[in-house]
């Protein structure tokens, strides 16, 4: 029991957002329902968590920069969405930590629906009239495209393909996003760009080391006239994510119980130092 509780608070943002993804998916289906069957204004419940295409509509709804975010109305489009989300999520968060995957999450998704506006402005052919943006597409791509970054050689064994660096799988899934497996129209297609901009923009910096989700957002420059022991402790943190990079990939080569006890004690307590 004790290690469920610690494995759901370890998790607990990748747990919340997609929890929130799934209510949002059950509220506009029950609310479909129920329009179907003799109260059509259930019907008008997605416009209050849609973007719509237009600034001069978006200025009356402004909450929907965040809400679209989460929202989707078909099962394929949400269950693609969550499950790249885990995928992707998971392995960042055992690197960076809770803060850095709600912060590309958010900022991801705002960055593709503020590209979506200024696409609706600037090419309306891109948006026609009544067009609207809905899904986490362009935030599931920053969180891809920010982890293919940090970790571009973290490998994957996958059925009937074999070994797979995350790298190439962040960029087949990407393909299959702007493709149309996420859904939406031309003008979707532009939020994800913003996504996978801005996840890639943060992997760019994050390399050279400048952490804008961190404590302070601040860089390594930036914090060489702060005391010592701060510096320090940057650089255990490193080493720390390092070392657990390393028993991670020995039980991705060759299995958990090719793991000695101190090894084991050692994962955990990394672990959980990681994703404070």
């Amino acid at each position: 029991m004790a290690s469920v509780i610690d494995m759901v608070r370890r998790h607990r943002v990748l747990y919340t957002l997609l929890g929130i993804n799934c209510a949002v998916f059950f509220i506009l289906s029950v609310a479909a329902l129920v329009a179907r069957f003799g109260a059509p204004e259930w019907s008008l419940l997605p416009g209050w968590f849609e973007m719509p295409g237009s600034v001069s509509a978006w200025i009356m709804r402004p909450w929907t920069l965040l809400t679209y975010m989460v929202t989707q109305v078909e099962f394929l489009h949400l269950f693609f969405n969550m499950l790249w989300l885990i995928w992707f999520g998971d392995i960042l968060m055992s690197t960076l930590g809770q803060r850095h995957l709600l912060g590309l999450y958010l900022c991801g998704g705002v960055v593709g629906g503020l590209l979506y506006l200024a696409a609706a402005s600037w090419v309306p052919a891109l948006c026609p009239p009544g067009s609207v943006l809905i899904g986490s597409s362009a935030s599931v791509l920053a969180v891809m495209a920010a982890t293919a970054f940090r970790s571009p050689d973290y490998t994957f064994h996958l059925f009937f393909i074999g070994d797979v660096r995350l790298k190439w799988i962040a960029v087949f899934m990407i393909v299959l996003a702007f493709i149309g497996l996420g859904g939406g129209n031309a003008g979707g297609q532009v939020a994800h760009i913003g996504g996978v901009a801005f996840g890639s923009l943060q992997g760019l910096l994050l390399r050279r080391g400048i952490d804008i989700f961190g404590r302070h957002g601040r860089s390594r420059q930036q914090l060489r006239r702060r005391p010592a022991k701060v510096l320090s402790a940057i650089d255990q943190h490193r080493r720390d994510a390092a070392r657990l990079d390393e028993l991670l990939d020995k039980i991705r080569i060759s299995g958990f119980n090719s793991l000695n006890k101190k090894e084991r004690e050692e994962l955990d307590r990394l672990s959980q130092k990681i994703t404070k």
